[in-house]
């Protein structure tokens, strides 16, 4: 478990904690270098199917067992169970597994995904813009080598994200604009800086046709958003 990870987060979870007992006003505050802030309403890791974003429209391109990565509150992992289908849900956040257990989830674990191994999958589930834990571009290989691990022959990993304006990045950064740095905190409790990335399908494509992946688009936004299939061509 990477721990520089896993202190990022604490704010995270204790912000989930505090909703899921009853604080239904609890935010979360995003941190960018730039100082810009913005909030986000704790309530948002607790939606419905009802309320999932048009890239978050995945359920229908699933098949056999399912890992889902950076499960949160189990929002995917229910609807997928519903749905008759087989689900481990991993997620690095130790209070995201607790919740997800009190919410009914079968198989929740305490997992980093990119330290997970020795398990296969039909298909991996990486909605909530989660394929940006790889922070880089340069991360992507890493990831979909993790991914080529985990996946059975003629098995696809779903992803969702978005063209970032590069708005929350500091003014000398001269990089990617989607390779992001921000911190999290919750009720004076704020965790260390931290990496994510925000990729565009475009450059997404190329760096997976580069490691050997093929790549659709299943649904794309005005926005920038996107979900995304892809496969490795083993």
């Amino acid at each position: 478990m990477r721990k520089s990870y896993s202190l990022s987060l604490e704010p995270f979870g204790q912000a989930l904690l505090a909703y899921w007992r009853g604080n239904e006003s609890a935010a979360l505050i995003h941190e960018f270098k730039t100082g810009q802030k913005k909030s986000l309403p704790v309530s948002v890791f607790f939606r419905s199917h009802g309320e999932f974003l048009p890239t978050e429209n995945a359920f229908g391109y699933c098949r056999g067992r399912i890992l889902v990565v950076g499960a949160g509150t189990g929002v995917h992992a229910l609807e997928l169970e519903k749905q008759g289908y087989e689900v481990t849900a991993i997620d690095i956040c130790p209070q995201a597994v607790h919740i997800m257990r009190e919410r009914g989830i079968r198989d929740a674990r305490q997992q980093d995904f990119l330290q997970f191994d020795g398990e296969s999958f039909d298909t991996i589930f990486m909605l909530g813009h989660n394929i940006g834990m790889c922070e880089t571009l340069k991360g992507i290989k890493g990831l979909l080598r993790r991914c080529e691990r985990l996946l059975r022959p003629g098995g696809r990993l779903l992803v969702n994200s978005v063209k970032e304006s590069g708005s929350f990045n500091v003014p000398s950064h001269k990089g990617y604009p989607g390779e992001l740095e921000f911190r999290l905190s919750h009720e004076g409790n704020i965790g260390p800086w931290m990496r994510w990335l925000h990729v565009d399908f475009e450059t997404l494509t190329s760096h997976a046709f580069k490691c050997g992946w093929s790549v659709e688009k299943l649904i794309g936004t005005e926005e920038g958003g996107f979900l995304a299939r892809l496969n490795p061509n083993l």
